[in-house]
């Protein structure tokens, strides 16, 4: 699963010059994002009027993390396996994937001994920007609001996840975010996107 990931600052301040300005006051929080917080995500845009015939914009909003629920619970993971056919999530799937913008997220292990957690962050060995798969959706909220609300896509962890999780965020890499924006939702290109991040692309380090 991923349930806390982590924005640089710097990253912050340069996707929220991207949105408007009734958006821009929700971005104010760099470093771990906890559910509930508003995070910075690469939305779908028509398309374009530029010089090319068709071409498409990717637009930068300001989500809130995690879809709501009757109960108050949030929900901040949809899993890939099902996520074409859970009502919550299939139409979101269908229309309004997104990419949320990270330097790496948080998984914790237990301990061998005692109950305490281990906390580790995984991120590429670069320290380059990762892109996490999402869908947003938009909810009323008890005065009426309709907030822009999104979770995080999961498949099966891979073989250097795995010693920490059964479960990470699918990792969409550079060359392949427009696949994930705007491909049909149920092509063969977006299926295999789904699937574990390849080997040695995230190595999880043990968290200060």
């Amino acid at each position: 699963m991923c349930g806390r990931f982590y924005v640089a600052e710097k990253d912050l301040d340069d996707f929220a010059a991207l949105v408007n300005q009734v958006e821009k006051h929700l971005l104010k929080k760099a470093g771990e994002i906890y559910p509930g917080d508003y995070a910075p995500a690469i939305t779908p845009g028509s398309t374009g009027t530029g010089p090319e015939t068709g071409e498409r914009k990717d637009q930068v909003h300001a989500l809130k993390w995690g879809f709501p629920t009757s109960k108050g619970k949030l929900i901040i993971n949809a899993r890939s396996e099902t996520i074409a056919e859970k009502p919550m999530f299939r139409n979101p799937f269908r229309t309004r994937r997104c990419l949320i913008p990270a330097r790496g997220f948080y998984e914790w292990k237990d301990a061998e001994t005692g109950r305490e957690k281990v906390k580790f962050y995984i991120a590429p060995p670069d320290s380059s920007l990762i892109y996490l798969a999402g869908i947003y959706w938009f909810f009323s909220d008890r005065e009426g609001n309709m907030i822009p609300c999104f979770t995080i896509v999961t498949t099966s962890a891979n073989e250097d996840i795995s010693p920490l999780h059964h479960r990470m965020p699918v990792v969409i890499e550079r060359e392949n975010k427009g696949i994930w924006l705007y491909e049909d939702h149920l092509s063969e290109a977006v299926r295999q996107l789904m699937l574990p991040a390849r080997a040695g692309l995230l190595l999880p380090v043990r968290a200060e």
